[in-house]
């Protein structure tokens, strides 16, 4: 099943994009369509109730519309709603999960540390000053 989706950019290059997500189990990755048009894909494998994200790859002329975030928030989405546990693998995961640090809930408590990705607590001061 697939969830589709309309989305209007504010870039000027790129408005009202058609796009889906469809986790497509027979390759075991998630799929980016857009207008019909597979244009990237996030492998992984499923691994005792665990998702792990090992790799993200999506058409450079989309990543300017920004659509590797709104793929890999969509996928994590998905995952959340679906209750299985994510390690990610995938850098470009790690990356969003860095801004994003609301998703680090769905990797288990024990294995956070292993990614650097445990919820921040408090925010880090800077001591250094522009004088």
């Amino acid at each position: 099943m697939g969830v589709h989706m309309d989305l209007r950019y504010p870039d000027a290059s790129s408005t009202n994009l058609r796009t889906a997500v469809r986790d497509n189990m027979k390759l075991s990755r998630f799929e980016l369509y857009v207008d019909g048009e597979n244009v990237g894909h996030l492998q992984y494998e499923s691994r005792q109730g665990q998702i792990w994200l090992l790799h993200t790859n999506i058409e450079q002329r989309f990543k300017r519309a920004r659509l590797d975030n709104y793929f890999i928030g969509n996928v994590l989405e998905n995952l959340h709603r679906r209750r299985l546990a994510v390690m990610p693998f995938c850098p470009a995961v790690r990356g969003y999960l860095g801004g994003h640090p609301e998703w680090t809930t769905l990797i288990p408590a024990s294995e956070r540390s292993r990614f650097r990705l445990t919820p921040a607590t408090k925010a880090r001061k800077t001591t250094s000053r522009a004088s």
